[in-house]
This record gives structure tokens, sequence and C-alpha cells, in this order.
């Protein structure tokens, strides 16, 4: 997961803090998508496919919205 990684922390969807807690990448097996959790373990994100079938989407699970999208 390095690109996306990558991608997520320049776009500041994922952290790093300085006390090293961090948010984080993991596989979902039920909604079959990756979700992003922050240091406490809730969902604040999830990775889906866009609707073109190649791009990603990262959609804020509070507000429904899109934040970002990752050309493949």
């Amino acid at each position: 997961m390095g690109y996306l990684e990558e991608m997520l922390l320049k776009n500041g969807v994922i952290y790093r803090a300085p006390d090293g807690s961090k948010s984080y990448i993991e596989g979902s097996l039920l909604s079959n998508s990756l979700v992003i959790r922050n240091s406490s373990g809730w969902v604040t994100h999830r990775i889906e496919r866009a609707s073109n079938g190649v791009d990603l989407i990262v959609r804020n699970v509070s507000t429904g919205l899109v934040e970002t999208r990752i050309a493949a």
C-alpha cells in the first residue's frame, strides 16, 4: 500500500502525529473495500472504486462526501 498511503498522506486524509499515533488503512470484508481508521480505531473514510471502474475515491463516512480521487 505504499503508493496509496503516500497519496493519502499528501492529501491529509491519513496522518502521523508527533506523539506516535496515526491513522491507518485496513481492509473491510463486509463492504469489500478499504477503510481508514483513526488512532482510536473509528472508521473515518472508505476507499472505493470510482464509477469509471479504474480510479479510487476516498469518501468521508460522516458526511458521505468524496474528499479526494486517486487516478490509477
